[in-house]
């Protein structure tokens, strides 16, 4: 006998020289499918063949076995059928199970060799010169009987040769590593073998799966389970698509609000639906973001999540809804739940940073964290790492963020970035970091003399992109949507439940009357030209106009490891030197009150940097992470007002860098005395002129209005807003003192619990009819006011300041227009508005062109650009319609649900769709999208390519891949054409790419260097070092601000910094980061679908 090692000789190549004068071959192995035959195919085609099967594989591992298959041959062994029934029908029906399972799971048939290869199988099976059969008692036998032709066996002394040892009929079997076989041409050993085959071989001993007897049974069990047997109908992969999609499995023990308060809530439809969704995205994702419209109980929806998913439950709420979330906690019976404010996240960090059981983060208007350099960012980073099976749920109304950055920050709480379970897209931390650059480019852009066109071009292009990144982590549905899916309207309509009709915004006039002059010169010296009106240059010192080059590079290499970008900077403190213009703007629109103290801070602050340039030398600047950021001022309480005084504290508690004032140009001072002399002047115009003093006409026709509102209805409770907490004082105060004793105020300060208990029993609609009172018919109040309450015993909101942000007036308006009970049929919202009534024309019309230059030169980022011919009056009501109708649009996937909710009824054509075999493909007429499109899961994360040739296939998102995939009932499909295998395969390769390698520049490439230097210096970092090192190159899971940390370590001194390394990046942190992505590696890869599009 001669060894055989798959090493000098492979076992495949030494049967294929024994079957040249071979005329059949008898086998028996452990396992046999298909592989093997293919590798001998060429050499088996004219031979008899008989294989006796010895051992099974269990079907449910067909999907893993495939998976492994794709880093090379596997061991079947392995993956025996361990729960095998001593039946000779269920062995039967096993080997057809497993057949059809590697056919549709395994890549073994995608190739047209393979295919051709498979239709000699077939028919060998068809003409009976290949049988199988699958032993009764497992036999773990392995050998090869090649038995010569008459004319070569020397009459019967040589009958063949045989092969016997470890290698089953598969690819690994014939020619991989660490098999070890004998081969033998003696006689008595072949016809030892050749006996006790024929033993095996006889019907008490084995099943026939496919000989001249059972061949026809054995094909018509397997052709129609088989994709390449199937033509499918476009129709039925669509709603199968649909259905890996939205199908949620019924949960038998899922709770509803009703139930779980006993009827304190109502159970809703698309609430219960949410519920569901929510806890499936929470397993899928280890997060989501529920974005539902204001108004549609996203509190409720999260309660019920929280307390279905019964682990312990961490919520972070900001302080004004921290009570609301008591109640809620209280009434849910949420399992070990406690509360935090949004303002105490070191508190939840030193409570549960280092956790044993993981936990549910319920985080309420999490928009509030999506500053990266911030310590709290850093701290709520940790926390949701405390246990690699944290589960996080973010709530916001408004998800989407101008800035990708802001969004990408929101979903590094719960996604390791450069191995995301998010499989829209290839990498997420590439394409998010991609689309930053855009958007920051985009930005400068706006700064010069660029096309309106492409910018709006390109700002709804990043906004669709940036949709598509988040498509499956977002629950976000609006009103549209529950009226249009027919379980929802329906649902509402049982229940009795509707929206009020929205009427205005119409503005509210007031004559300015005698104040038609100052107002006129104060507005115009504010928007003048920056060398003539405010130019704020106290707020950027930095900028071209006072820093030249060479000192813009002193500045950078003083500072190097504070600013990633010294160009970030520098568009920083543009932008708050015009947020600064801008609430210039903003609170003399509001009250006299709001504007004296906003004029007395900002003179105020103007004199101590010049008190700085004189006395030191020196201009100090907020370190970056520290300036405040403009837009928190649009969405806080309103009370902005106070950016001076944090400012200030910033300064004196945190640090503040120092600009010498030899590095800036003279001009500086110049402007910032300017600026204190235009200031004090309006003060003076304003504040110390007599006759002007006691002059409030917006007041007075406020009033005059609320009286007559109230005298029409007196139950139509009136609710005024205004954006800062010192016009809310004033108004209350003047209200007062004109006799008004049923008015109330609510602002952040004003947030206990007894005067929210007040303003729910008289305004809340929902709370039972006994505990209603009726003691105020007027609320004032900030926007702390605008989340978390229903206030829809209201029917009317009247913003007293004028709204430029109309996202604002939405979130307004969602307290009074609440899902769960309609009290007025119609709404009506108000804009205080200045006129000059009665006067001459030019004087109507002045006011109007200083509000339009105000709007485009002011305000223009938030909003169109007014045009000369458009009407004053109408601008800020088509602003809310857009917003609203921005708001109020059906998702991307609405269509697509109501189409799945239709085809569940009907149960045959489901059951149609739900035996489609996985690979199934076709070809259909294109349409307008040519190209291959293939459809994948990994784990339970569906993925989608799609492209027109091999060049440009590539990941995409379910709202792309959906319109592509949509199909009439009756459309048919057609075979897949000759050119579909190549396109087929690379968009099946790109389907389950392991992801690239996120680039390491900037604060990354920083903090490498450093953990470099560490580890070099330190032998005892190492280790530690190089963990680190390997989360920052390949998963992107440190937040920035940590990262920032890092590069700012000594690297003279190691050991201190080393401490402090464990301190910035502790080690709970680093294991549950690389525990984490060890469960997305291991997730299960299935290709479902494909369609050819020509």
């Amino acid at each position: 006998m001669s060894l055989i090692d798959n090493k000098n000789q492979t076992l495949q190549n030494a049967l294929k020289n024994a079957l040249v004068t071979a005329d059949r071959i008898d086998i028996a192995v452990g396992f046999f499918y298909f592989s093997g035959f293919e590798a001998l195919a060429n050499e088996l085609k004219d031979k008899n063949i008989r294989i006796l099967v010895g051992l099974e594989v269990d079907p449910k591992l067909i999907s893993e076995i495939s998976q492994k298959a794709k880093d090379g041959d596997v061991d079947l062994s392995k993956y025996q059928n361990r729960d095998s029934i001593n039946s000779r029908t269920v062995k039967k029906l096993n080997y057809v199970d497993t057949f059809v399972g590697f056919m549709n799971d395994s890549d073994v048939f995608d190739s047209d060799r393979a295919n051709d290869l498979y239709e000699l199988y077939i028919q060998k099976i068809n003409d009976g010169s290949l049988e199988i059969r699958k032993t009764v008692e497992d036999d773990h036998s392995k050998y090869y009987l090649v038995y010569n032709k008459k004319d070569i066996s020397q009459s019967g002394d040589f009958p063949g040769t045989l092969f016997v040892g470890s290698s089953n009929l598969s690819y690994r079997g014939l020619s991989g590593q660490g098999e070890l076989n004998q081969s033998s041409r003696e006689k008595d050993d072949f016809e030892e073998l050749a006996k006790k085959f024929e033993e095996t071989w006889s019907d008490s001993k084995s099943i026939s799966i496919a000989d001249a007897n059972t061949n026809d049974e054995f094909i018509k069990a397997i052709q129609p389970r088989i994709w390449k047997y199937t033509t499918p109908l476009p129709y039925h992969i669509y709603i199968r698509v649909l259905y890996e999609l939205f199908y949620q499995q019924e949960i038998n023990t899922l709770k509803t609000p009703k139930v779980i308060t006993n009827g304190l809530y109502s159970d809703l439809e698309y609430q219960i639906d949410a519920i569901k969704i929510v806890i499936d995205k929470l397993n899928k994702y280890d997060g989501a973001i529920l974005a539902d419209v204001v108004g549609l109980g996203k509190s409720i929806i999260a309660s019920a999540v929280a307390r279905n998913m019964d682990i312990k439950t961490v919520i972070i709420a900001p302080p004004h809804l921290m009570s609301q979330w008591e109640e809620y906690k209280e009434q849910f019976g949420i399992r070990g739940s406690k509360v935090y404010s949004s303002g105490k996240i070191q508190d939840v960090y030193d409570r549960y940073h280092e956790s044993r059981e993981p936990a549910l983060f319920v985080i309420d208007e999490a928009h509030r964290y999506r500053n990266e350099d911030t310590n709290d960012y850093m701290l709520l980073h940790q926390v949701c790492r405390s246990h690699p099976d944290n589960k996080i749920l973010l709530l916001t109304a408004t998800p989407f963020n101008n800035d990708p950055k802001d969004v990408f920050a929101l979903i590094k709480l719960f996604q390791t970035p450069g191995q995301s379970t998010i499989r829209s897209v290839d990498n997420l931390s590439l394409r998010y970091r991609d689309l930053i650059q855009r958007y920051k480019k985009l930005r400068r852009s706006m700064t010069q003399d660029v096309d309106q066109e492409f910018i709006d071009r390109e700002t709804s292009e990043i906004a669709a992109e940036q949709r598509r990144l988040i498509e499956s982590i977002i629950i976000r549905r609006s009103r549209l949507d529950l009226n249009y899916i027919t379980r929802y309207r329906e649902d509402l309509q049982r229940q009795n439940i509707s929206f009020a009709e929205v009427k205005g915004p119409d503005p509210l006039e007031y004559d300015l009357g005698e104040l038609f002059e100052p107002y006129m010169k104060t507005l115009d010296l504010i928007i003048k030209p920056d060398n003539e009106g405010f130019i704020g240059a106290r707020y950027k010192p930095t900028s071209e106009t006072y820093m030249d080059d060479i000192n813009r590079k002193k500045f950078v290499e003083k500072y190097k490891n504070e600013f990633e970008d010294i160009e970030d900077l520098r568009i920083a403190q543009t932008n708050l030197a015009k947020l600064m213009r801008r609430l210039l703007v903003m609170r003399f629109e509001s009250s006299k009150d709001a504007f004296r103290s906003t004029l007395e801070k900002m003179i105020e602050s103007n004199k101590l940097i010049e008190h700085w340039w004189d006395e030191l030398g020196i201009v100090p600047i907020m370190k970056k992470g520290q300036l405040p950021d403009p837009q928190d001022y649009d969405t806080e309480d309103g009370e902005a007002d106070s950016l001076t005084e944090e400012l200030e504290q910033l300064r004196s508690k945190k640090g503040f860098l120092e600009i010498s004032k030899d590095m800036l140009s003279p001009q500086f001072i110049e402007d910032v005395r300017h600026d204190t002399k235009l200031l004090q002047s309006i003060h003076d115009d304003w504040y110390s002129k007599p006759q002007y003093a006691n002059l409030d006409p917006k007041l007075d026709n406020v009033i005059e209005k609320i009286e007559k509102l109230l005298s029409q209805n007196k139950d139509r409770k009136i609710v005024i807003f205004s954006s800062y907490k010192d016009t809310v004082d004033y108004l209350y105060k003047m209200m007062a003192n004109r006799g008004f004793d049923r008015v109330i105020k609510y602002t952040a300060s004003e947030g206990t619990d007894a005067n929210k208990k007040i303003i729910r029993q008289n305004f809340d609609a929902s709370i039972q009819e006994s505990q209603q009172t009726n003691d105020f018919d007027v609320l004032i109040a900030t926007d702390a006011l605008s989340e978390g309450f229903n206030l829809h015993r209201a029917g009317i909101v009247i913003n007293y300041d004028i709204p430029y942000n109309p996202t604002r007036v939405i979130q307004r308006i969602g307290r009074i227009n609440r899902i769960n009970k309609r009290v007025f049929e119609f709404l009506n919202i108000y804009n205080c508005f200045p006129t000059a009534i009665g006067e001459e024309e030019t004087r109507v019309k002045a006011i109007s062109t200083l509000k339009m230059n105000l709007i485009n030169k002011i305000i223009g980022n938030d909003t169109k650009i007014l045009t000369s011919g458009e009407k004053l009056e109408t601008f800020f009501k088509d602003q809310f319609d857009k917003a609203s109708r921005e708001d109020e649009k059906l998702s991307w996937d609405t269509v697509h649900r109501e189409n799945f909710e239709i085809a569940v009824k009907d149960s045959k054509l489901m059951q149609q769709v739900l035996e489609l075999p996985r690979r199934s493909r076709m070809k259909r007429t294109a349409g307008k999208n040519m190209g291959t499109i293939v459809f994948g899961k990994k784990g339970q994360n569906s993925i989608f390519t799609f492209g027109l040739t091999a060049d440009d296939i590539k990941v995409t998102s379910a709202e792309e891949a959906l319109p592509i995939l949509l199909a009439k009932p009756d459309e048919k499909g057609e075979m897949v054409d000759k050119n579909f295998t190549e396109v087929f395969n690379l968009a099946k390769e790109k389907l389950f790419a392991k992801h690239e390698y996120p680039q390491v520049k900037g604060r990354r490439s920083s903090a490498i260097n450093v953990l470099k230097i560490i580890s070099d210096k330190l032998p005892v970092a190492k280790d530690y070092c190089e963990d680190i090192i390997s989360i920052i190159r390949t998963l992107d899971d440190i937040s920035d601000g940590s990262l920032k940390d890092v590069s700012q370590l000594d690297t003279n001194k190691v050991e201190d910094s080393y401490k402090k390394l464990q301190s910035i990046i502790p080690d709970v942190y680093v294991r549950n980061i690389l525990n984490r992505s060890k469960h997305t590696e291991e997730a299960q890869e299935l290709l479902l679908f494909a369609e050819q599009l020509a």
